[in-house]
């Protein structure tokens, strides 16, 4: 993705919070443990906001299972 969702391109700065917050996503879905699920879902939620915010993605994590 090089657009957010206002179609104005990506900077250097939300690319990589993009990709945090992908590989967070991904993590949280494929957790080993409860205790690894519940923790990377507490560092995905305040950068989940952060991509919102910016118009990067919009997503309903709940839906996703995470």
């Amino acid at each position: 993705m090089t657009r957010d969702l206002l179609d104005n391109p990506l900077t250097g700065e939300e690319r990589k919070l993009l990709d945090a917050y992908r590989l967070l996503r991904e993590l949280a879905r494929e957790a080993p443990t409860p205790c690894v699920a519940a923790n990377v879902r507490a560092a995905l939620a305040p950068i989940a906001v952060a991509v919102t915010d910016l118009g990067l993605s919009f997503e309903h994590l709940l839906d996703d299972g995470c």
